[in-house]
């Protein structure tokens, strides 16, 4: 892990972004162009807490003098080798009259969301000087905010957090939450707490430089709020999906507003996502044990779509859910690009192992057998397990049978016993 400040030289990366003479060609493009549209301000509360979601295109210096309004005493950029090689640079140059400024540059990839991720990195903000008044940025997609928010809260038991995300997942979902966490070797998002950011800054510009598999990753969430509570967008969606993930600039604006107009509906009564927002965690009860037991070869937002697969295949199963609700989840990530099937080399038996660890467990009393699943008894219609959260207790064995029928193409190893219908 390398601390680079704002004169240091970025040498384009590859992955998650542009390869390097693409992003140089885009960065050339972007100078051409001058000034984008100015940021427009949407206030998200969530209970007792507040703050500013900015978003416009090309906006680098606007970004840098909301940060001047903070009167930091330092700033530091919290980034990926490729976020940093293509972007961190240029907002770092922008910060430098405002204070002194540091990028801190981290592996790409879910195995670096880690506490020893987490403890080299407070360290090295504690040597170079960061103190009350700092401010972390965190430059990235979810992996990155999730680090850079879980440092910003046990630094010094708390200072300031600022996002400025760079993939639509982070723009549409992850950034909107205030949970921060690491992953353990048991799971995905073990351990954490909720910090509150100062700001989010989302600079629609940086979503042209994604890769296609970013953008159907985070379009993944996008279909999942209109499967579980933003149907009013179906037609929209189902319009605009692209196999190839070619889309214009103003259609992804319209994709990150949908997302944080769903995350503000729903967690205004509920910030921690404790009770309603549980809505969210559709389709990551498996699609987490999918993502920790290929070893993030699969996006985040793919996995979570195969793990909707299951849910929706569960609920059919037991009566729940008609018929062309559940294939509706087939068309759309189809339309999307997503492959509905298990990763070449994952077995059954892993993700149910990894399943064991869920992180939803605790919510609800769940016995050896069961998983607490959400499920959907129609478009936009989650069961309400307990009339508070929206968990049902689903039979392991139905969830292992639905996962090998439709996720590995396999009949069930054991004769299928009936599941009786939850209600």
């Amino acid at each position: 892990m390398n601390a680079l400040d704002h004169q240091s030289e970025h040498r384009p990366g590859s992955g998650g972004h542009l390869p390097p003479r693409a992003a140089e060609q885009w960065a050339r493009d972007q100078d051409a162009r001058g000034n984008g549209e100015p940021m427009q301000r949407i206030d998200l509360s969530f209970e007792d807490v507040a703050y500013p979601f900015w978003i416009g295109s090309r906006c680098t210096g606007e970004i840098a003098a909301h940060l001047d309004a903070m009167a930091a005493s330092s700033l530091h950029i919290v980034t990926d080798r490729n976020v940093g090689a293509l972007h961190a640079g240029t907002l770092a140059g922008h910060l430098r009259d405002v204070a002194p400024v540091s990028v801190w540059t981290l592996p790409e990839g879910e195995m670096t969301k880690s506490l020893g991720t987490l403890e080299r990195l407070a360290c090295q903000l504690l040597d170079a000087g960061a103190d009350r008044k700092s401010v972390v940025i965190a430059m990235g997609g979810g992996v990155v905010g999730n680090i850079a928010g879980l440092l910003a809260a046990v630094l010094y038991r708390g200072i300031r957090l600022v996002h400025v995300p760079t993939t639509l997942m982070a723009m549409s979902d992850s950034v909107i939450s205030l949970k921060q966490a690491v992953n353990m070797p048991q799971g995905k998002n073990l351990v954490g707490c909720f910090h509150t950011p100062s700001a989010v800054f989302a600079d629609t510009a940086y979503l042209m430089t994604l890769p296609a598999e970013h953008l159907r990753s985070g379009l993944c969430e996008i279909i999942k709020n209109v499967l579980t509570i933003d149907a009013d967008r179906l037609s929209f969606l189902s319009a605009t999906l692209d196999p190839s993930a070619r889309y214009d600039e103003t259609t992804l604006v319209r994709m990150v507003e949908a997302g944080v107009v769903a995350k503000q509906r729903v967690m205004i009564d509920d910030k921690r996502e404790k009770g309603r927002a549980i809505v969210f965690e559709y389709g990551h009860t498996v699609g987490h044990a999918i993502e920790l037991a290929c070893g993030g070869r699969l996006s985040h937002g793919e996995a979570v779509g195969l793990g909707m697969v299951v849910a929706a295949e569960v609920a059919h199963e037991l009566g729940l859910l008609p018929g062309e609700v559940r294939d509706l989840h087939y068309r759309l990530l189809r339309r999307n690009g997503v492959a509905i099937r298990a990763p070449e080399g994952l077995t059954p038996e892993a993700v149910m192992t990894a399943l064991r660890s869920d992180n939803k467990r605790g919510y609800v009393r769940a016995g050896a057998g069961e998983i607490p699943m959400i499920l959907l008894r129609g478009l936009g219609e989650p069961l309400w397990g307990n009339g508070e959260q929206p968990l049902t207790l689903v039979d392991a064995d139905l969830v292992g049978a639905m996962l090998r029928r439709h996720l590995f193409q396999l009949e069930p190893s054991h004769s299928m016993q009936e599941f009786p219908c939850l209600s």
